[in-house]
Order: C-alpha cells, then sequence, then structure tokens
C-alpha cells in the first residue's frame, strides 16, 4: 500500500510504485461498478467492452495500445461520475488454440488429434486453456488496464455458450441460417472452411498463362465465322483443326475444366456455343455455353470454366447446367478424378506437371508477369483455396439492413469518419457468412441428425441436447461434427457478457454500451457483426462511437511480426521504464488515422517520449511537494483577494485545458489530448509558473503572497495530476496521495475517483485578461531571452530595456512584476516611452524587435557587448555568406548545371541559395543595430 506519508525519491522509480497502487485499486474494488448505481442510484452509465483477446495470447504492443485507449476513456468517465464499466475477457479463438495444441500434439507424442480422438483432443485443449490461458489478461493489469475484473468473461464459458444456442436456434427458426452446398475458402493446413474476411487478399506477383484448347472437328466451320466476326482466341492449325484460348493465373485447376463460356450477346462467339472443346491432358470434351457473367471487353472474350475451384465459376456453371469436377483433396492435393500423371500432386507441384505437359503438346500460348490478389488464411498464411463444400451460412442481407441504417442515420459513428464509408459499402455488398469450422474446438453447431433404423433422416436444431428424434422416436441422433466460426460467439459479446439471453439488471443497466476501441482489421469480422446481432438481438445498437486506431509498425513503417522479429514485447518496456512510459508514448502518436512508429531496435529511444515525461512530472511533482511545506494550506476561497496575475493565469490555463482535454476526449482526438496536457503541466506549469512563483514560496513578497501562492500550487497540482491520472495512473495518483490538502476542505478518497476537473460545477476561473497580461509577460522575457542569445549578451548581465508604444494594461502589467523580469531575463530597468520614437535613443548601438500586442522592445547593447570586436565578426559572415550566395548563384545561372544535374542536385542548390540569403539578411539587420561604429 502507498505510504503517503514517505518523502519521495530523488528519482522515479516505476517498479516501486505501480505494483503496489493497482493492488490497491483491486483491493479498494476502484473498478467495479454494480447495476444498482444505475437502476437505483440514478448513475448515468458508461460501458466499454474489450476486443477479446485470443485465450492463449500474449501481450504485443497492438494489445498495449489498444488497451491503453480504452483506460483512457474508462479512467475519464470514471472520475466524471459516470459508473463506468469495462468488460474484460478472452475469446477461445478455434482455429488458432487447435492449431498450438495440434503442434504441441506432434511435437510431444508424434500424433494427430485424429489418433486420439475428439473428446480426449478437446480435453486436453482445454488443459492447455487451463495452464496458459488468461496470461494476457494479468499482463493488462501491469499496463495499468482498469477493467471490471469480477465480470471476466470467455466466449466458451457456460452463459456465453447458451448465448450462442439460443442465437443459432433463432436465425434458424427464421430461416435465416440455412446449410449448402457452395464455393467456400478453405485453408489446407487448418482442415476447415473460412468465412470470406478470413480470408485475406494479398497482392502478389504471378504469371498469366495463355492455354490453347482444342475444338472439336465439327466446329470449324463455326470457327471461320467467329474468326471472320473478329474473334481473338481463335488460330487454325496446319492441320486444319482450329484453337481457341483462355488464359488462368492456375493452370491446374484446368484438370478440373467443364466448359468454356462467352457472352451471350457477343456475336464473335455466337456461332460457337453449343460445339464442343477438347479438354487437353484429360481426355475429355467440354462445351461452350454462353453466360452474362463472361466480360466481352477482357481479354479474348473467352473463358474456361472450373465451377469446383472458382465461386464465379459455380454460378456460371449452375446456371448452364455445366458438371461440377473437384480435383482436389482437402489437403490440396490432385485426386483421382484427375488424369492419373497428376494424382497425389501437391497444387503448386500439379501446376508445374500441366504447364510442362502442355508445352510438350505445343498448347501454351504465352506466359506474363501479372499481379493479383492471392487469399491467405488468416491464421496459418498458407494460401487458401476455394472448395465446393457442404456447409452452414447466415443469411446477411435482412440483419445489415438496421445496421446500416444506423450509420447513415448517425446513431452509430466512426472515428476516424473515413471509416464510415468503408463499412457501408461493406454492407451494401454483404455476402452470406459461411459460419461452420471443420474443427473440433469451440462451439459445436446446435444441430443433430436422426440416424434411425427406418431412415427418418430427421433434421434438429435445439437449445438442448434431444434426447430422441421428435419425428419417430428414435434415440440414435448424430451431432453435426462441426463447431461455429469463433466471430459467432464474438458478435453476441456485447450483451452476452451481461448474462443474456436472461433479462438480468447488468443487461438492463450495461446495455447499450457507449463506445468500442478496436483497430480496423476487424471493422468486418466483429465490429458490423455485433451491430448487427445488436439490433436483431435487442432491437438496438450496442455502442455509438467506434474509434480505430492505426497500427503499432516499426522504424521502416512495416507492421511488428513474429516472423520478422520487429516486435516489442510491452513487459519488457514495463519492467525497464515502466507502464507510464509505455502508455504516454503511444497515446502521445496516437493521432487520428496515423499509424505508430516504434524502433525494435532501440527502446530507449522508442520510449524516451513517456520515460521523460514521467521523469519530469515527478521531479516537478517532488519539488512543488517540498516548496509547499508541512504548513497548512489555506483554501482557494480565503486567498482571493491576494491571487496575482501569474496565479490567476494558472488557474485559467488550468481550466481551458480541462475543456479542451473533455472536448478533445469525446472527438477521440487522443493526440491532441496529450498534446495539450503535456502543455499544460510542462509548458505553463513546470517552465514558467513554479519559476515565477518561487521568491513568494521564500516568502520575499510577504506572508499573504505566500499563502496565497500555496494555495494555488496546491489547487493547480491537484487539477492537472486529476487530468495527467487517466494517461500516467501510477505517476499521478502516487504524488496526488501526498498532496497536502486545502483546510476544511472534503478530500477524495483517491485521485482515480476523484472529479474531473470542471465536472462538478462551481466558479469559472476562466480568466481572459489574465491569460493576455502574462501571455505578453511571457513574449517580453521571451523576445528578451532571443535578443541576448542573438547579440551573445551573457545570461547573467543585467540588461536595460526601453519599451515604446505599449499599451496601458501591459505598461501596468511589467511594472508590477518587475521582481520577475530580473528574475526570469536579468531585466533590471524598464523604461517606458510613447510610440513613433526614434529606434535607437540617442544614437545606442541596440538591438530591437516588436511584440504581439505591437510593443517595441529596446536593448542597449552599450557596454555589454564588445561592439568592434561584433561588428568586425558580422562584417566577415556577411563577406563569406555573400561569396557562398553567388557561387551558388552562379551554378543555377549555368544552363549546362541546371540541364544536366539530376533534379535533387538542382533542387538542393535552390534551397542554398534561399539559405544563404536569409543568413546574411539577418546579420546585415543585426549590424546595422549596431551602428557603423564610426566615432
Amino acid at each position: 500500500m502507498s505510504d503517503s506519508a514517505a518523502p519521495l525519491p530523488p528519482r522515479l522509480d516505476p517498479g516501486a510504485i505501480e505494483a503496489p497502487l493497482y493492488r490497491r485499486a483491486l483491493e479498494e474494488e476502484r473498478f467495479h461498478s454494480t447495476a444498482s448505481r444505475v437502476l437505483e442510484e440514478g448513475a448515468d452509465p458508461y460501458v466499454i467492452v474489450i476486443p477479446p483477446p485470443n485465450v492463449t495470447a500474449v501481450l504485443h504492443m497492438g494489445h498495449g495500445l489498444n488497451n491503453t485507449v480504452q483506460d483512457v476513456l474508462v479512467r475519464w468517465r470514471r472520475m466524471q461520475g459516470r459508473a463506468a464499466v469495462w468488460v474484460p475477457g478472452t475469446d477461445h479463438a478455434g482455429i488458432a488454440t487447435q492449431n498450438v495444441v495440434e503442434r504441441k500434439l506432434a511435437a510431444e507424442e508424434g500424433k494427430t488429434r485424429f489418433d486420439v480422438g475428439r473428446d480426449e483432443f478437446v480435453g486436453r485443449v482445454w488443459d492447455f486453456v487451463g495452464e496458459t490461458g488468461g496470461s494476457i489478461l494479468e499482463q493488462l493489469k501491469a499496463i495499468g488496464s482498469s477493467c471490471d475484473w469480477d465480470r471476466t468473461r470467455f466466449t466458451l464459458d457456460p452463459e456465453l455458450s447458451r448465448a450462442v444456442r439460443e442465437v443459432f436456434v433463432r436465425l434458424y427458426e427464421k430461416d435465416l441460417i440455412y446449410r449448402g452446398e457452395y464455393i467456400i475458402n478453405w485453408c489446407p493446413r487448418c482442415g476447415t472452411a473460412l468465412s470470406n474476411e478470413e480470408a485475406e487478399a494479398e497482392e502478389r506477383p504471378g504469371r498469366l498463362h495463355h492455354l490453347r484448347y482444342l475444338l472439336s472437328p465439327e466446329a470449324s466451320e463455326a470457327a471461320r465465322d467467329a474468326r471472320d466476326a473478329g474473334a481473338p482466341a481463335l488460330e487454325e492449325r496446319e492441320d486444319g483443326r482450329w484453337t481457341l484460348t483462355v488464359s488462368t493465373t492456375r493452370p491446374e485447376t484446368m484438370l478440373g475444366d467443364t466448359g468454356v463460356a462467352v457472352h451471350p450477346d457477343d456475336e464473335r462467339y455466337r456461332a460457337l456455343v453449343g460445339h464442343q472443346v477438347q479438354l487437353p491432358l484429360a481426355g475429355r470434351t467440354i462445351p461452350i455455353v454462353a453466360d452474362a457473367f463472361v466480360d466481352q471487353e477482357f481479354g479474348t472474350g473467352m473463358v474456361k470454366v472450373t465451377p469446383a475451384h472458382d465461386p464465379n465459376d459455380f454460378e456460371i456453371a449452375r446456371r448452364t447446367g455445366l458438371e461440377v469436377l473437384d480435383i482436389l483433396t482437402p489437403e490440396a492435393r490432385v485426386n483421382d478424378r484427375a488424369p492419373e500423371a497428376f494424382r497425389g500432386l501437391d497444387r503448386f507441384d500439379a501446376r508445374s506437371a500441366v504447364l510442362e505437359a502442355l508445352e510438350a503438346e505445343g498448347l501454351v500460348r504465352g506466359v506474363e508477369d501479372h499481379a493479383h490478389s492471392v487469399p491467405h488464411c488468416y491464421r496459418c498464411d498458407t494460401v487458401v483455396e476455394p472448395r465446393l463444400s457442404d456447409q452452414w451460412f447466415v443469411r446477411m442481407e435482412p440483419l445489415a439492413r438496421p445496421a446500416l441504417e444506423a450509420s447513415r442515420n448517425g446513431t452509430v459513428r466512426f472515428h476516424p469518419d473515413r471509416w464510415t464509408k468503408v463499412y457501408e459499402d461493406w454492407l451494401e455488398n454483404i455476402r452470406d457468412w459461411c459460419i461452420s469450422r471443420q474443427l473440433w474446438w469451440g462451439h459445436r453447431i446446435p444441430v443433430w441428425y436422426c440416424r434411425g433404423e427406418e431412415g427418418c433422416g430427421e433434421t434438429i436444431c435445439a437449445r438442448e441436447t434431444p434426447e430422441a428424434c421428435p419425428t419417430c422416436g428414435s434415440a440414435e441422433l448424430e451431432q453435426d461434427p462441426d463447431v461455429l466460426d469463433t466471430w459467432f460467439s464474438s458478435w453476441l459479446w456485447p450483451f452476452s457478457v451481461f448474462g443474456w439471453p436472461e433479462e438480468t439488471d447488468d443487461l438492463k443497466a450495461f446495455y447499450p454500451g457507449h463506445a468500442l476501441v478496436t483497430a480496423p482489421e476487424i471493422l468486418f469480422f466483429w465490429v458490423s457483426r455485433m451491430i448487427m446481432a445488436g439490433y436483431e438481438f435487442q432491437g438496438e445498437a450496442p455502442f455509438t462511437d467506434v474509434f480505430l486506431h492505426g497500427t503499432v509498425r516499426d522504424a521502416q513503417g512495416r507492421k511488428m511480426s513474429k516472423s520478422l522479429g520487429n516486435g516489442i514485447d510491452p513487459m519488457e518496456v514495463v519492467e525497464r521504464y515502466g507502464a507510464d512510459a509505455l502508455r504516454y508514448t503511444v497515446l502521445s502518436m496516437c493521432g487520428v488515422g496515423t499509424d505508430i512508429h516504434l524502433d525494435h531496435e532501440d527502446l530507449d529511444a522508442a520510449f524516451a517520449p513517456g520515460r521523460n515525461f514521467a521523469n519530469k512530472l515527478w521531479n516537478a511533482g517532488r519539488f512543488t511537494l517540498m516548496s509547499i511545506g508541512d504548513d497548512p494550506v489555506l483554501p482557494l476561497a480565503e486567498v482571493e483577494a491576494d491571487l496575482e496575475v501569474a496565479d490567476r493565469w494558472i488557474l485559467s490555463r488550468l481550466a481551458g485545458t480541462s475543456a479542451g482535454m473533455t472536448r478533445e476526449l469525446e472527438r477521440f482526438r487522443i493526440h491532441d489530448v496529450v498534446e495539450q496536457a503535456h502543455h499544460l503541466f510542462r509548458s505553463e506549469f513546470a517552465d514558467w509558473y513554479l519559476e515565477v512563483i518561487k521568491p513568494r514560496l521564500r516568502g520575499e513578497e510577504g506572508e499573504a503572497s505566500r499563502q496565497a501562492a500555496r494555495a494555488v500550487l496546491v489547487h493547480a497540482l491537484d487539477g492537472i495530476l486529476r487530468l495527467l491520472h487517466p494517461l500516467v495512473p501510477f505517476v499521478t495518483e502516487h504524488l496526488w496521495d501526498r498532496i497536502p490538502w486545502p483546510r476544511d476542505t472534503p478530500r477524495p478518497e483517491r485521485l482515480p475517483v476523484a472529479a474531473w476537473p470542471g465536472s462538478g460545477g462551481g466558479p469559472s476561473r476562466l480568466d481572459p485578461k489574465a491569460e493576455a497580461d502574462f501571455r505578453a509577460f511571457r513574449d517580453l522575457v521571451t523576445t528578451v531571452r532571443s535578443l541576448r542569445k542573438t547579440y551573445g549578451v551573457g545570461e547573467g548581465a543585467p540588461v536595460r530595456l526601453v519599451l515604446r508604444g505599449a499599451p496601458a494594461d501591459f505598461r501596468a502589467a511589467v511594472d508590477a512584476a518587475r521582481v520577475h523580469l530580473e528574475g526570469f531575463a536579468r531585466i533590471e530597468d524598464v523604461t517606458h516611452e510613447e510610440a513613433g520614437r526614434a529606434a535607437a535613443p540617442g544614437g545606442v548601438a541596440g538591438a530591437s524587435a516588436v511584440l504581439g500586442n505591437g510593443t517595441e522592445v529596446f536593448l542597449p547593447l552599450e557596454g555589454l557587448i564588445d561592439l568592434d570586436r561584433e561588428r568586425e565578426r558580422l562584417r566577415a559572415e556577411v563577406e563569406r555568406l555573400d561569396g557562398q550566395l553567388k557561387g551558388s548563384e552562379k551554378r543555377l545561372a549555368n544552363e549546362q548545371f541546371t540541364a544536366r544535374a539530376p533534379a535533387e542536385i538542382v533542387e538542393r542548390e535552390r534551397e542554398k541559395v534561399l539559405s544563404f540569403r536569409d543568413q546574411r539578411d539577418k546579420l546585415q539587420v543585426q549590424l546595422q543595430a549596431l551602428g557603423s561604429g564610426d566615432e
């Protein structure tokens, strides 16, 4: 437990404070909200459900970013007084988890899952999950995730499994789930069907092969007619036989061709429709058919049709009556329905063998490079095979309608907005969802088939396991062997986690939720389906805002992955720099619609922003607490009359930043939130306010001023730590615990439940005049510092200023701040003059500048620097720059140089001209300010 009485060590040690603070929060149940708070006490809920990671996964930087953003939102809303619920949990991840256990079984025992049997294998998966599952949730705690851990769910929990069955049966009863034979995406490695979204397309270099097929002899006359009509695919051989040309990127599939198709309106080929083609290597003849799917403008306007191995060809076959011939096994090897010479070959070996055989017969017309989209399994990266298979599907169009309307009418909003069109386009063209998987780990499909002796064949879909066939009474029932797609349980997550289909208090209190934070990659897999399920089973969307953050990449812009070896282990980052450093770093880079780049080879540099910020906060907080001291602190209301401009300024900036951060949090502009918080703490509080009040804290301006400064300092530090808490929860809470509280003022129980600044009402501390006055003071100090640096005036040398044309308010503010001007910029005297006077009074050499409010600042340099020596230095530098400028201008005037030199060299020379001219002009202004030097 954090000891608020212990002195703060000079250096921040995240390892010493983070775990104890998190443990304390769990013990005190700071992250838990009850339904009664909403239903009985009237609290406003705020709900986020975690995108459930795979149960056997380990934390990676993508998880780190995603969950840190969620935590920021939840902590902020909790501080606003909302009944915040962040539901954690894990996904059973059917394919991924089964693959891990299958590999483990093979490596340790040399067995397959079929060797041990289904029940035994599933038992082993449960054992594996029990041993390794859930570790990622412990890792989420290490980065500060303030989840409601009492609500942790697993997609194979009994309650969630019941929800899955309920949904399946309801959709089946509405004829929205059906079984049919269609072309599906098949992973030969995982041995299962995949949905369209799970078959991830990758642009790959390939080859387009142009193959010749022989027309039957009786088609010769029709072929001549087609050639005369301009058909480009036809050629007449020396022996009088005619060939047609078709093109494919997958020559091995020609063994399964059952037709050639042309468009019915294509006059060039109309005479050939109905004639036969001899399929090379196969010893079969196949017909030429007409189908409107064929694009007569693409290629030759003639395509080969392989119905069992292409979804479009399958539809052509259904319309034209072509045979469907499957020539590949589930392992993607050529089966016995193909010519004997190719049987048993892997599909890619078969490709080479088919091309070699066609070449030998002179039937390869040509080959060309051709980049094309190749689908890969989202889990094992194997090239996916289109395969004809009996599978279960969900009819998606009826479910998509309300989800589409929710986006169009603004019920569901996407951040950034560009994802709105992507979402709507997908829903407008949605296809049915293949939900069956040929796996053993997962939710078994709740369908049974009657195998009674009388040949009943009844199909039974039920919520509970049936004991007998309702039609014939037989107990010989066989359950469908397939399991459901993992996403079929995940799409119910926003309401199944609260006990649905039971009407629980949790469901009443916490559905619908509010925000979803996730990656764009699962917009179709998960986000859109959750919205559909919300409308279908709850009558409303599960959330109103979807924040799609960027991807974490390495310094070269590559997505982090095990195969590339460019990943970063968040636990290593936490161990070395602390969770706050990790959180601040990724949040500071989380711009809307942008990816995050981290150098995995240099963690010190990658996480320097967060480490440096946490250290600066620690040092400034420690200094502030030491400066406040142990004396009782007065409430702010009691020192109101003694507040100075700097006090009113920092209080106004605190109020303004709170409003700004709230506004940006509501818009999910996380990077802007961090920028505002950083500016308030670093650029305003630490760099200016702490410095300007040091004399007052030492009592140099009287006891009343000291007490006012202490009161404001406590208020400002408290407010800043509250604003920073959602971003860096550990260092802020450790410091906040040690703030001495103002007398007679109630202190919040803990920082995680302290009110968000500006959320509790009360008088506004916004003070535009104080901000303008202090901004002018800061502008003056910054300008004088700049002039000192430009003219080489030592930092310790006292200077005099002449201010011309200063507005009355600014003049008064400067006079009131003379002691601060002395401390900040060693300004020992300020003289005010009216506007319009000569720039250099009495011919005195000096430097000048103009402030934002129009005031001219003149800094006499006599006696501060060696004017003659400085003039000589400036003249020499001007002469040197003049020479370089002339040289560059001469090169650019040479037409041979500009015409022959590389464009980037010419551009670089132009940039040099601009740079030399700018430097020279600035030095000439400085030289002019020093005068001629002639006495």
